[in-house]
């Protein structure tokens, strides 16, 4: 059962655990210490792709046993291999203990302290005030989740995060082994169960008992959620279900959420929102597959209330959805890096998170911060990830992609200003394949401006028509004001319409004020009403600065430490 390399890969986790462990603990830390610690990271690093591939269980991570730092009869090594006698328990969590080696790993990359919690009344929110609670431990997430779905929505409550929070440490639980948490939906060892599996039961009911009050993150992280769903039918997931409350102050890092069914609603945050969303993020993997209507976010799958706002909101979680319907049914995908689709007025976002999407026999609108806008705003965010389109297995498709936002809706009024692209973008369709560098396709006397798009355009087509804008893909009534273009537009298929500043312009709106970089592409204009307003620049030195152009609010400022690849960032960045 065992060879060399496998166990000197646990002998080097579990070393470097205990270090840890003994550096939180002793405040006299010695330069051996600190050296021991660095050379067992740099190791551990090394032998991780190993331990993935192999499948090696490391049971100890986080396990709380006390290591002695010497080596000799009561030192390190010994009692690291005295401690393979746990192997048989350890391949019955295999895909647990996987996790726990990436979340550590993951964690120490975001820097996301987890400290050891401390709650008298496990189970039990903690009340500040007559209107504040506290969650203090994965217990507490737990029950809170509970009390919801069974009708305690806390109208008027606000529940408040008191610490980072992390699923696959025991310092997140009082006890992480309890076992006695079936009635709340998990048999065996919480931990086990709220880390594999089906994972963590989200907070609320679809079409039922949902959150009301204020959700405060109080700028604490939520770790490695884990949620695994497959169903035969409609599904609706998130942290929350559906949400009717606010939430703020809120991060979820190494998110894992893995959802399958019919019509799918999914957003790292919630699923369907009735309220607003401010200064929240997530990382790390939302995969979804469906066989009818999906709605897909970063942060939020749908929007329900207008005039609601999203401000202050980043992505870093990949994306990535698959419809599974055959035959082309009109069963759309909607996806954004923090939206996928209906209301919002969203303000201050980004999204750094890779969109994949495989729109099988269907129509896809996606974008890098909003799938489909129905109404309200979108300014002052930018998309820095790559967009990857692909819907030709389809007889009939229709795509439409924006570097920001991939459709303004019929009958919608959605303004698009202080915005910019600087992903790559990749789209393939059967019949109308609609690309632009800020927006898709956006209609009904709407305006966009104060834009630049830097990322390069590839769109291909299997039949019938493609349309790249290196704003705009397709014009229905936009006015589209100082904006510029330098990213490479690049088609292929039987009726390519390709222009600088938009695709196709089928109304007289105005364009004023526009620049494209020569080589880009031929034209400001593919096909349509004049280039009146469009100017083709020489040399990319010629073009204004992107912060210059969509700083208007004040929202942006220089990236002096080379977070964004140079280009603008957001203030509170």
């Amino acid at each position: 059962m065992y060879n060399k390399e496998k166990d000197e890969a646990v002998v080097l986790t579990v070393a470097l655990n205990k270090c840890l462990k003994e550096r939180e603990k002793n405040t006299m830390e010695n330069e051996k210490t600190s050296l021991n610690i660095k050379k067992l990271k740099k190791q551990v690093k090394r032998n991780y792709t190993y331990i993935a591939r192999s499948h090696i269980i490391v049971l100890l991570i986080l396990a709380g046993v006390a290591i002695n730092l010497t080596v000799g009869d009561n030192g390190l090594f010994r009692r690291a291999q005295n401690a393979a006698d746990t192997w048989e328990l350890a391949e019955q969590n295999e895909q647990s203990e996987l996790k726990n080696m990436e979340s550590f790993i993951n964690g120490y990359k975001y820097n996301i302290d987890i400290p050891q919690v401390e709650d008298e009344n496990a189970g039990v929110l903690e009340e500040v005030d007559s209107n504040i609670l506290e969650i203090r431990s994965i217990e507490d997430l737990v029950a809170f989740s509970y009390n919801v779905k069974n009708g305690n929505e806390y109208d008027g409550k606000t529940i408040r995060l008191a610490y980072n929070l992390d699923f696959n440490s025991d310092k997140s639980y009082v006890d992480s082994m309890r076992t006695d948490y079936e009635e709340y939906g998990y048999e065996g060892p919480l931990k086990i169960a709220l880390t594999s599996g089906v994972g963590f039961e989200p907070i609320g009911i679809a079409g039922g008992n949902s959150f009301r009050g204020i959700f405060d993150g109080n700028n604490n992280a939520i770790c490695s959620l884990y949620i695994n769903v497959n169903s035969n039918e409609i599904l609706v997931v998130g942290l929350f279900v559906t949400n009717y409350g606010e939430i703020r102050n809120l991060g979820l890092v190494n998110t894992n959420i893995t959802a399958k069914g019919t019509a799918t609603t999914v957003g790292g945050i919630t699923g369907y929102c009735y309220d607003n969303i401010y200064n929240c993020y997530v990382t790390g993997n939302i995969n979804v597959t469906g066989s009818s209507w999906m709605s897909i976010g970063g942060l939020c799958g749908r929007m329900e209330e207008e005039n609601n706002n999203i401000e202050n909101c980043y992505n870093l979680a990949t994306i990535t959805c698959r419809n599974t319907l055959e035959g082309y049914g009109d069963a759309d995908i909607s996806c954004g890096g923090i939206l996928g689709q209906r209301y919002a007025n969203i303000n201050k976002c980004c999204n750094k998170g890779n969109i994949i999407i495989d729109g099988g026999d269907n129509n896809v609108v996606t974008g890098g911060i909003c799938g489909s806008l129905r109404k309200g705003s979108l300014k002052n965010s930018y998309n820095s990830a790559k967009i990857d389109v692909n819907s030709t297995n389809a007889e009939s498709s229709n795509v439409n992609v924006g570097g920001v936002c991939g459709e303004v809706a019929l009958d919608a009024k959605a303004d698009i200003e202080n915005c910019y692209n600087s992903g790559e973008i990749i789209g393939k369709g059967v019949d109308f394949l609609i690309i632009g560098g800020i927006v898709g396709y956006q209609r009904n006397d709407t305006e966009i401006k104060n834009s630049f798009n830097a990322g390069n355009i590839k769109g291909e087509t299997q039949d019938n028509s493609l349309y790249i804008g290196g704003i705009l893909g397709m014009d229905d009534g936009t006015s589209i004001s100082n904006s510029y273009n330098t990213g490479v537009l690049q088609g292929i298929g039987n009726e390519m319409n390709i222009g600088g500043i938009v695709g196709v312009k089928n109304s007289g709106n105005s364009i004023l004020n526009c620049k494209y970089l020569v080589g880009t592409c031929d034209a400001g204009v593919g096909h349509g009403t004049s280039s009146i307003g469009i100017t083709v620049i020489d040399s990319i030195a010629e073009f204004p600065s992107i912060l210059s152009i969509v700083n208007g609010e004040n929202a942006f400022k220089e990236d002096t430490k080379s977070i964004n690849n140079g280009y603008p960032i957001l203030q509170w960045q």
